[in-house]
């Protein structure tokens, strides 16, 4: 797993951790968020989206934290979006 450091730097891995809202259950956390490959993408500096190298995963395993992990080749770049699709 990338290094635990904040602020993200250029060029280095970097992790976060988020909750995504329950679609099913507005204003509630869903649990244990099944994701599958083409479900997260990344822009770098506005350019085309693309899939993420590693699938975020949930942990704890059954949480609500989703850990989303971007290589250094995905922090190439001056800003960095995320999508959950």
């Amino acid at each position: 797993m990338a290094a635990p450091y904040n602020p993200p730097k250029k060029n280095e891995d970097f992790f976060i951790q988020v909750s995504l809202e329950d679609f099913n259950a507005p204003g509630n956390l869903k649990a244990n968020p099944t994701l599958a490959a083409g479900d997260v993408k990344v822009v770098k500096d506005g350019g085309a989206t693309a899939n993420l190298t590693t699938l975020p995963t949930v942990s704890p395993a059954s949480g609500v934290f989703v850990t989303v992990t971007l290589s250094a080749t995905e922090m190439n770049c001056d800003y960095v979006s995320v999508a959950f699709i």
